[in-house]
């Protein structure tokens, strides 16, 4: 070919503006997504859809991957099976919204508001949660893997079986949420609250509690071998069955705490508060128990060999003699 066909075949050439330059080019309000939506026409990725108002709107199964919607208006809306990967939600309002089954991997809503949203097995990994409200949120099953709520509320929200493995839940609010059997191993909650929280049967493996508000939380059967309480508020708290051992307690405060047929065995319980703290069948074998408070607590038909009392404070001359007795250590005199 010469250069005079090479140049009139280069001047025939046409260069097709892909579907992401389309939207760009052609959607400019909610009414235009909602047109393309009705014409089936799902993909509506690495858009900048900031602010937009798609309150109430049905878009299940929609692809809004890699998009732009900051301080959108979603709720209320119909996101079910909706692909949000790696999406800008930060300060969207997604009150109510329906985001069962939605793939919200590497999203971003920081200070977004999640009230009463449904994300019944939604997936949310390594998801950007921080400071954002879920206030009577559903995420039961949810994948919250490696997902970070660091000062979040989750007030009232169900959680149950959801799989929040190596998340970070630093000082997030779970008041009366209900996790029971939800994976929160190697899990960060330092510093949050989990007053009035179910946690039965959850997996707390070498999680970090310490000084986590756990008060009348109720924990049966709860998984927290390896796990840091130290200084952790759990007055008034239900550990029936639990396995504690080699926890750090650490300073905790256990007033009132029920830990009936509990296993704590070789945990470190210094200087932890244990006033009528009910330890009925609990293992106690190799616990350090040096420097706690121990007035009303009730070592009935509890395990005591080897475990440690060195300066602890409250016992009865009873209590002494039955612990002596049973193989504990360093009863004071």
């Amino acid at each position: 070919m010469n250069a005079g066909h090479h140049n009139q075949a280069c001047s025939k050439t046409t260069v097709k503006p892909s579907n992401a330059s389309l939207m760009l080019m052609n959607i400019i309000n909610a009414s235009d997504i909602l047109k393309r939506y009705a014409e089936q026409e799902r993909n509506f990725e690495n858009l900048n859809l900031s602010r937009i108002d798609l309150k109430g709107a049905d878009l299940n199964g929609i692809d809004f991957s890699h998009t732009n919607l900051n301080s959108a208006d979603l709720s209320y809306t119909n996101l079910r099976d909706t692909n949000l990967m790696w999406t800008d939600l930060n300060r969207a309002n997604l009150r109510q919204a329906n985001l069962t089954q939605a793939s919200l991997l590497y999203s971003s809503l920081f200070w977004a508001d999640l009230t009463s949203a449904t994300l019944v097995n939604a997936n949310l990994s390594n998801a950007l949660l921080n400071q954002a409200n879920l206030t009577s949120a559903c995420l039961k099953g949810a994948n919250l893997t490696e997902a970070s709520l660091e000062g979040a509320c989750l007030v009232q929200a169900t959680l149950s079986q959801a799989n929040l493995l190596k998340a970070n839940l630093k000082g997030a609010d779970f008041t009366a949420a209900n996790l029971d059997e939800a994976n929160l191993r190697q899990t960060n909650l330092e510093g949050a609250i989990l007053s009035q929280a179910s946690l039965q049967r959850a997996d707390l493996q070498e999680s970090q509690l310490n000084e986590t508000i756990l008060k009348r939380a109720d924990l049966t059967e709860a998984d927290l071998v390896g796990a840091d309480l130290r200084y952790a508020d759990l007055t008034e708290a239900i550990l029936c069955r639990v396995t504690l051992e080699l926890a750090n307690l650490v300073g905790a405060d256990l007033s009132r705490a029920t830990l009936k047929r509990a296993s704590l065995f070789q945990a470190d319980l210094e200087g932890a508060v244990l006033r009528d703290t009910n330890l009925v069948e609990t293992d106690l074998r190799h616990v350090n128990l040096k420097d706690t408070q121990l007035m009303g607590a009730d070592f009935s038909g509890s395990r005591v060999k080897r475990a440690c009392f060195t300066d602890a404070q409250g016992l009865t001359g009873q209590q002494k003699q039955w612990l002596r007795a049973n193989g504990a250590l360093n009863i004071p005199t």
